[in-house]
This record gives C-alpha cells, sequence and structure tokens, in this order.
C-alpha cells in the first residue's frame, strides 16, 4: 500500500497528461489516482504543468469537501512544480559600444603594448570586444562575455596596474555597479563569440581572460578562451564546444588540486588536459599559481608538441 492515497499520476508519456481544464492546453494536465484502486478522481481533479501561465490546481481535499465525501484515508502527495528557467539577461548594447574606447587609460591594454606589437595588440582589443571603464578612478578593463549570437550576456570589471598585476578588490560585474533590475545572470565562455568564425580550430581553455588573450597573442594556432574561475568550467558553457578538440590549461597548485579537478572534467566531457604546468612548474610557481600566459610570455616559443 503506498504511504499516500492520493497522488498526481506518473509521467509515462504523452498519453500520461490530459487537455487542462482551465486553459485547455492539450497534454499539460496531469490527474490524480487512488493509490488503492489504480482509478481516477473526476476528469477535473489534478494540476496543469503551466504553473506561470496557468497554475490551476483542483485537489482531492476540494472535491471531497465540494461533493461531502469522507474518504478513510486522505493523505496526498503532490510534488512540487519546478518553475521554467528564466532566459538570460543581457547587456544593452549602448552600454557595450560607449565601453569600446578609452583605450590609451586602459591599464591591462598598455601593459599588452608592452609585450606584443602595436597590430597584434588591437587585433587581439577587436576579436575579444575589450571594453574600458571609469571604475575604481578610470582605466578599469571590461571583459565582455558574448554568446555566439553576439548577445552580451555579462560584463566583468577588474581594475590592473600598469605592470599588468590586478589589484586586489577591484572587481565586479557590470550589471551590480550599473544596479541593472532583475538581471538574471547566466554566463558564457570568455571568447565564445569567435567560435563561429573559427570552425574545426581547436580550443584551448584556461582560467584567466588575461590568460586567454596573451595565450592568443603568441599561440595563434588555437582559440583561447577563459572560464572566469577555476570552479567555473561546467556542461552548460561547454555546449558550444561539440565536436571540437579541446584542450584544457589549467593553473598550477601546491598541491594539484586545480590540475585533478581539471582532468576529471575533460574525461567527463570528452577534452584533453595539458600536464605542461604540472611538468615543467617549479615549487615556487606552483604555490604562486602560475599560469600558462608566464611561460608563454618568457617564451614565446612555446613547443606545441608537449602539450
Amino acid at each position: 500500500m503506498s504511504e499516500h492515497r492520493y497522488i498526481l499520476e506518473p509521467y509515462t508519456g504523452r498519453n500520461s497528461r490530459y487537455t487542462c481544464p482551465e486553459c485547455g492546453k492539450p497534454h499539460e494536465f496531469a490527474r490524480y489516482i487512488d493509490t488503492e484502486t489504480g482509478e481516477y478522481l473526476a476528469d477535473h481533479v489534478g494540476r496543469c504543468n503551466r504553473v506561470d501561465k496557468c497554475g490551476y490546481h483542483y485537489t482531492p481535499k476540494q472535491y471531497f469537501d465540494a461533493n461531502g465525501i469522507k474518504p478513510e484515508r486522505v493523505e496526498v502527495y503532490t510534488p512540487k512544480l519546478q518553475p521554467p528557467p528564466r532566459p538570460p539577461s543581457y547587456i544593452d548594447a549602448e552600454i557595450f559600444n560607449n565601453s569600446l574606447r578609452a583605450y590609451d587609460k586602459n591599464n591591462l591594454v598598455k601593459y599588452l603594448f608592452t609585450l606584443f606589437p602595436f597590430h597584434k595588440v588591437e587585433g587581439l582589443v577587436n576579436m575579444y570586444r575589450i571594453g574600458t571603464s571609469a571604475r575604481y578612478g578610470g582605466g578599469t578593463t571590461v571583459f565582455w562575455q558574448i554568446d555566439r549570437q553576439d548577445n552580451v550576456r555579462a560584463g566583468k570589471l577588474i581594475k590592473y596596474a600598469e605592470n599588468g598585476h590586478r589589484i586586489h578588490g577591484k572587481q565586479n560585474w557590470v550589471h551590480y555597479v550599473l544596479k541593472l533590475k532583475d538581471f538574471n545572470l547566466k554566463q558564457c565562455l570568455f571568447g565564445e563569440h569567435i567560435l563561429k568564425h573559427t570552425p574545426g580550430q581547436t580550443v584551448g581553455i584556461v582560467e584567466a581572460e588575461k590568460t586567454a588573450i596573451i595565450a592568443a597573442a603568441t599561440w595563434s594556432e588555437m582559440i583561447w578562451l577563459a572560464t572566469g574561475g577555476a570552479e567555473n568550467l561546467n556542461k552548460e558553457k561547454v555546449k558550444p564546444l561539440r565536436g571540437r578538440r579541446v584542450i584544457l590549461f589549467p593553473d598550477c597548485s601546491m598541491d594539484g588540486k586545480i590540475f585533478d579537478k581539471w582532468k576529471q572534467k575533460a574525461d567527463e566531457f570528452g577534452f584533453e588536459c595539458s600536464e605542461y604546468l604540472e611538468k615543467h612548474a617549479t615549487n615556487k610557481q606552483k604555490a604562486d599559481g602560475v599560469d600558462i600566459a608566464d611561460f608563454l610570455i618568457k617564451k614565446q616559443s612555446y613547443d606545441t608538441a608537449t602539450v
């Protein structure tokens, strides 16, 4: 005997869902059944799956009360309906376009000019659509997350010193700073918009946006994307990479935990995971958490065969 006398009929296909008596939508109405007899209650006793657009829910108790019925057992189990996922919010085009300037003040861009020729930096700025913000006293970099449809899903503000090092405590999201109401942040990989222009090219994934940009300047045979954080490598973000050869480049860590975590992700998604840093980084470099960009800056003739 079931713990509950009345339950919504379990889903076994479209034929186990009926036309809602309220909104008239077919195959959306779940009826209550009696677990002791296996029979349905009245046709209108049940719940519409369209919780936001309809919300109809007529319970066994309401049915019994309305008809003067007093059953011996009235235990009812009603699983909670999960609302449909909200679509991602997007940054307004005017906000985005207004950031694509003032590169002579952008500290990260100025740092890139110390490493690479003008034309190469200009190409990187245009390719990744790097922005500039007056936040934190000016010269702050905006890393825009743009999906394959060229929707600007988010912007991450990071202030760098002119030596390319991040300034602690000076980081935020554009939508938070601008106080955009009801903004639904659904991130994508930094650089995702580049994929549609580079079909078939191998993709390298790193953690930091700055690392992806430097890697793109020094190892242009690959497309470089960034997760924006060690914990941000997930199934949803890597969907656009189906059918590609993908190599992960985890940052160093003294205990190797970051490598181990990304290696597990690589195995899960069918990607490769570079062991170069694990094999070549010194203990001090591992303790400092260096990434592939630190090696590429010093050795631009990096041997791809070691990946």
